[in-house]
This record gives structure tokens, C-alpha cells and sequence, in this order.
């Protein structure tokens, strides 16, 4: 059995390529594969090797490297086989790709408001009727598995999202918003993106998909049968797909054939 860690912090990072090489040493070393985006910004990561504790190790050191990097919390995954063919670490103008000179900064990021899988059940169970969940993901990932009555944009790539948000929901600005994705990274832009036009009432489930479905598993790792997420859940990598147990499912549709590379945490490989 393998495992995937993924993992992203929006922190300063004066020297992003000195970072990378600690990096590229350290994860070598450990035979570990995968993909490390990093930038003034912060670090956006996947990683994957057959030693769930040496990976967790490499994980902790990462803080020695950088104090900003201390205590990560990592979303676990499993799968049958290497999710990636090698280990690629690339320092980048962002950590993921979003709306250019509009993103927000990280300190905007940091404040944004975030609800944990607990506080969004309890949420949906009080204010379900007059909440719009929005999927911040691609159709072809909406497709394999969503919140039931969550909206798809329709999105392509998630630079997309902007645009298709505003011209869904630009006269909706009193309305209450729950974004979600896959990992989280790209509501952290996202809900802070919205809130500077005007959209008060936004927030996002802190950790994304994989977290909340982390909540809704129980001690033997069977999925509890309370989770409102419905059906798989898209991974940008060799797996395709993990289900409600955050393992590797059979799907394989010729038609998921992702071109959007803006995020890692998300599963998604960079750009070449």
C-alpha cells in the first residue's frame, strides 16, 4: 500500500530556492515521489512513498528548513500504486494559479472565515435552505462526486472561476456562500477573492473534501454513513479517484483527461 501526503501553507518565503534544494535533497533521500510547488507565498505539495512514517518524518523536518513551515497538517491518503513517476520541486510565481494581480494576499488568506467539517454539518443542519454551496473544482471533478445541491460553474481551469462566479452570482451579494474543493487551496484565494467584491457572507470547508470526509470515517476507517458528500472524489494523479474511505477506487473514464494544473494540494500536477 502507498501513501499520499498533501499539504500547502501561505507563508512568506524570502528564499523559495533554498528551500528547493533542502527539498530535493531531503525527499530523495527518502525515495520519496511526487510534486512541491513552492514561491514567495508559501509551499503547495503532494508526495508519496511505501513508509507512512518516513514520509511523516520527512513532513516534521520540513519546520527545521524553514520555521514557517513547522507543524503542517497533511492529508493522508491511500493508494495501490506510486501515484507519481518522480520526485519534481519548482519554485513558481504562485502556488496556485487563480486570478493574477487580483489575488488576495496572504494576509487576507490567513483571515478568511473557514468552517471545520463539524461546524458545516451543523451549518447545513440550521441554515441549509438559505446557504448556496459552491464547487470551486472543475466539471469533470463535479461530476465525480459533490455535495448534494452544490452549484457547478462549469469551470475548465480554476483562473475560470472569477469570471463564471460573478456572472452566476454578481447581484447575489447578501446571499450566504459555503465554497469547497478538493484540499482546500483553492477556496484559501477564493473566499477572500469574494469577500473584497463585496461578498460578506462567504465561507469555506477548512480542508477541503478530503478532510471532511477524514471527519466521517470512523475508528476502524469505514465511512460513518453521515457524510453529505456524494460519490468520489477527483485526485490529480495516477489514482484518478479516492472514495468516502480516502482510498484508491477502479474508476476509469476516458472522458477525465484534466488540463487545469494549478494545484498540488488538490492533486493536481504543475505545469510543464
Amino acid at each position: 500500500m502507498i501513501t499520499i501526503a498533501n499539504f500547502y501553507r501561505f507563508v512568506r518565503l524570502e528564499n523559495p530556492a533554498e528551500v528547493k534544494a533542502a527539498i530535493e535533497a531531503g525527499a530523495s533521500a527518502l525515495g520519496l515521489s511526487g510534486t512541491v510547488l513552492l514561491g514567495h507565498e508559501g509551499i503547495n505539495a503532494g508526495l508519496a512513498g511505501t513508509c507512512p512514517e518516513s514520509l511523516a518524518k520527512f513532513i516534521t523536518s520540513l519546520g527545521v528548513i524553514h520555521p514557517g513551515l513547522s507543524n503542517l497538517e497533511a492529508k493522508w491518503t491511500t493508494g495501490t500504486s506510486l501515484p507519481y513517476k518522480w520526485l519534481e520541486v519548482k519554485v513558481k510565481k504562485s502556488v496556485v494559479t487563480f486570478a493574477g494581480e487580483d489575488d488576495p494576499d496572504i494576509n487576507e488568506i490567513l483571515a478568511a472565515p473557514r468552517l471545520s467539517p463539524a461546524e458545516f454539518d451543523l451549518f447545513m443542519t440550521e441554515k441549509g435552505k438559505n446557504v448556496v454551496l459552491v464547487d470551486t473544482r472543475n466539471d469533470y471533478e463535479y461530476e465525480c462526486g459533490h455535495f448534494e445541491g452544490a452549484v457547478d460553474l462549469g469551470l475548465k481551469r480554476f483562473k475560470d472561476f472569477p469570471e463564471a462566479f460573478l456572472n452566476r452570482f454578481g447581484e447575489d451579494q447578501d446571499q450566504t456562500y459555503v465554497f469547497f474543493c478538493t484540499g482546500g487551496i483553492r477556496c484559501e484565494k477564493a473566499v477572500p477573492w469574494a469577500n473584497a467584491r463585496g461578498f460578506k457572507n462567504v465561507f469555506q470547508i477548512d480542508g477541503g473534501i478530503i478532510k471532511y470526509l477524514k471527519h466521517h470515517k470512523n475508528a476502524d476507517g469505514t465511512p460513518s454513513g453521515k457524510s453529505l458528500y456524494q460519490g468520489s472524489c477527483f485526485v490529480f494523479d495516477q489514482r484518478r479517484t479516492i472514495d468516502e474511505a480516502l482510498t484508491e477506487t477502479s474508476l476509469d473514464d476516458p472522458n477525465l483527461n484534466p488540463n487545469d494544473t494549478s494545484t498540488v494540494a488538490d492533486h493536481e500536477p504543475p505545469k510543464a
